[in-house]
């Protein structure tokens, strides 16, 4: 079977640095990171070192759905690397990618700069199937569309 890869991007007006520190940040993840209306966040636990895992207990109708992986690489402020595996990878592990790069700001009208801009790219690798793909397209929009608000 062919694996499938999923992009999303955002462009946020954050830097760079404090977009990819609220990744790695359990209290400020926690306020972030929803996947849809009807989700809620349980509980977050993450180790953010190549090596380390994390867990995030994500909520949906009273039940728990436990969202875990290993990140692979840290590199701030441009790149987090890590495996995602749920009940919607039917628990087999994917790879995901998120790059921060900085949107260089151009002067206003009068002469000031704007505020930092930063293009937030996810790439989600080895889904299995237009369900999976239909499924995270939709939860990691909401995520990063989150992250857009909590900044702002």
């Amino acid at each position: 079977m062919n694996k499938q890869v999923l992009k999303v991007e955002k462009r946020i007006s954050a830097d760079p640095v404090r977009l990819f520190r609220a990744w790695l940040n359990v209290e400020d993840f926690s306020r972030w990171f929803l996947s849809g209306e009807m989700i809620g966040i349980d509980s977050v636990a993450m180790d953010p070192r190549p090596g380390g895992k994390f867990l995030i207990n994500m909520t949906l109708d009273g039940k728990i759905l436990p969202h875990e992986g290993e990140y692979i690489t840290i590199d701030e402020p441009r790149k987090i690397v890590f495996t995602w595996r749920s009940h919607a990878t039917e628990n087999k592990d994917t790879l995901v990618t998120v790059t921060f790069s900085e949107v260089k700001a151009s002067s206003t009208s009068n002469g000031l700069n704007e505020k930092p801009q930063t293009l937030v790219t996810l790439v989600h690798e080895e889904l299995e199937n237009d369900i999976q793909i239909k499924m995270h397209s939709q939860g990691w929009t909401n995520i990063l569309e989150g992250l857009n608000y909590w900044m702002s």
